[in-house]
């Protein structure tokens, strides 16, 4: 099966490539998660994938509403994963190991399932995952396409904060 981590174009290039691999979330850790690397199977967009920044107006942390407003702000790109061997657990899994009580774990649904996500289509790992364990990367330009300089580049152009 494939899977995909989604991310935008910034973390792509600055951490992501510099590391070659895919680095388990600190960030989950201060939030009282188990850290992990995660990846969906939906194959246009994972809406738990929108990043949040500071309003430069108000002030205020705000999140990126959709797909849309995002790819045109900082863009978007995507590591796939062929899953074939089934490495990665998938969310009911996760919440079994992960020692989230019931309560977080379902407020942790209901909140992501208004936005429209899916928990089905969430996956995994406990482990970095390296560049030659990935099919591919991909950007969005006006769809996904392998990320080559070329591919980049006009992504890049697109994203108005990336100019």
């Amino acid at each position: 099966m494939l899977l995909f981590h989604y991310t935008h174009i910034k973390t792509a290039i600055d951490k992501i490539n510099k590391d070659q691999k895919l680095i388990v979330s600190k960030t989950d850790r201060d939030h009282g998660l188990k850290p992990a690397v995660w990846f969906s199977s939906d194959n246009n967009f994972e809406v738990t994938a929108l990043k949040g920044f500071i309003n430069n107006d108000s002030g205020e942390y705000t999140r990126f509403k959709t797909f849309e407003e995002q790819l045109n702000k900082i863009g978007w790109v995507r590591f796939v994963i062929d899953d074939k061997d089934g490495l990665l657990i998938g969310w009911k899994d996760y919440v079994h190991v992960s020692g989230l009580s019931e309560r977080q774990w379902k407020k942790m649904e209901e909140t992501h399932i208004k936005l429209g996500a899916n928990p089905s289509k969430w996956f995994c790992s406990f482990e970095d995952i390296h560049y030659e364990n990935l099919l591919r990367a991909e950007v969005f330009t006006n769809n996904w396409v392998e990320m080559n300089n070329d591919n980049l580049e006009i992504a890049i152009e697109n994203a108005e904060w990336l100019k």
